[in-house]
């Protein structure tokens, strides 16, 4: 394989997919209703460790009321988020 090849490589299955995680953890960070000074811990942690601070944010971040009531909603309902399938019914005679 050629050296440029495997620099693709790295970009696309590496690092891009890193990056979006990345940015996605700092949209959340800036999204969520918490105190400035958490947000602004929390923002610097992120930058200036991007991998080990990212999964640490996403380890300890709690979730919302709207993610526990979609929770408990997907576990009343059995479906877990999935569309029901309808068994066939078998030909009546």
């Amino acid at each position: 394989m050629t050296l440029i090849a495997a620099s693709a490589g790295v970009w696309i299955f590496i690092l891009v997919p890193l990056i979006l995680i990345w940015s996605l953890a700092l949209v959340d960070i800036f999204r969520r209703d918490l105190p400035r000074s958490t947000k602004a811990v929390w923002a610097i942690i992120v930058l200036l460790l991007p991998v080990i601070g990212t999964v640490a944010y996403f380890l300890m971040r709690k979730p919302t009321e709207s993610e526990i009531r979609r929770a408990r909603e997907a576990a009343v309902d059995g479906s877990h988020g999935l569309p029901r399938v309808h068994e066939p019914r078998p030909p009546l005679d």
